[in-house]
């Protein structure tokens, strides 16, 4: 084959390629208009919310800056990217109060921004599936597991149930390695990308260096640096590696090395990497140990 027609194939099938890209972006739109569509048409979204206030970019940025700790490790054209995000992200989300508490505009920024924190490297940052979330004023009865809970992520239902409360401690205590919001947004993004869609061989990859360490804590899982509740099934050990991966960057990298290249992989970002280009008096302002 001569060297032009050769490039004459290759642009060929990248065009098939982004054809179908496109095609398959508008088919998910579609899909996602017509959940909200059923949705609204069905009553479900009647004492829902959304953001009400439209802050500028200014006000925006300050907000982030003073409540979300990964926001503080991003240059100037990361944190445009994640504002801009959070705004599109925020007009396909509904926001519910249960057992009596307002949910705030900040509030629905707040858990807003820890969504875009965790899809931030990913191209789908929407999480489609999950268009609702309902906020509750404290750990709250679960009839699917019989027992109080923290949180929960339903996926027949495409919703994720928080205890406000909890939410904030693991903003506030970045430290503990303990982040509600961000352990049931892993459960939700694994539920509607990795087991769902087209990025489950993404997973199979990270499993196959997950289960080593997953083993090891089965035999003891204390004095590990994932904490305990790692060990109760692969699908919570995702969870915690991923609020460790946000809390504990350089620890992580440092304890757990290869699954640590393995979870930069998945989410494509590196939380160390953001960390380590900062320069050392800023350190301690980032507040991600």
């Amino acid at each position: 084959m001569s060297p032009i027609k050769r490039i004459g194939a290759v642009l060929f099938i990248y065009a098939i390629y982004y054809s179908t890209r496109i095609v398959r972006k508008q088919i998910n739109l579609g899909n996602f208009r017509l959940n909200q569509y059923v949705l609204q048409r069905n009553g479900e979204l009647r004492n829902y919310k959304r953001l009400n206030n439209k802050l500028s970019s200014k006000e925006l940025d300050a907000f982030l800056t003073d409540k979300i700790p990964f926001y503080r490790l991003l240059d100037s054209s990361e944190s445009m990217l994640f504002r801009n995000r959070l705004l599109l992200l925020l007009r396909t989300k509904w926001f519910v109060g249960r057992q009596g508490i307002n949910v705030s505009d900040e509030m629905i920024l707040t858990f807003g921004a820890l969504m875009v924190q965790v899809t931030f490297g990913l191209n789908n940052f929407l999480f489609p599936h999950f268009q609702r979330i309902a906020i509750f004023p404290d750990i709250f009865y679960s009839k699917l597991f019989e027992r109080y809970v923290k949180g929960l992520t339903v996926y027949h239902t495409g919703i994720i149930l928080v205890s406000w409360p909890h939410v904030e401690h693991g903003i506030d205590n970045e430290h503990d390695k303990i982040n509600l919001g961000l352990h049931e947004l892993a459960h939700a993004l694994y539920l509607d990308y990795f087991e769902h869609r087209n990025m489950l061989n993404g997973f199979d990859r990270w499993t196959n260096k997950a289960l080593r360490v997953f083993e090891k804590m089965q035999l003891n899982s204390k004095d590990f640096f994932l904490r305990e509740y790692a060990a109760t099934n692969i699908h919570e050990f995702w969870a915690v590696c991923v609020e460790h991966f946000f809390e504990a960057p350089i620890e992580f990298r440092e304890q757990l090395p290869e699954l640590y290249s393995e979870m930069c992989k998945i989410l494509k970002q590196d939380v160390a990497a953001l960390i380590d280009r900062l320069p050392n008096d800023y350190y301690s302002k980032a507040k991600i140990a």
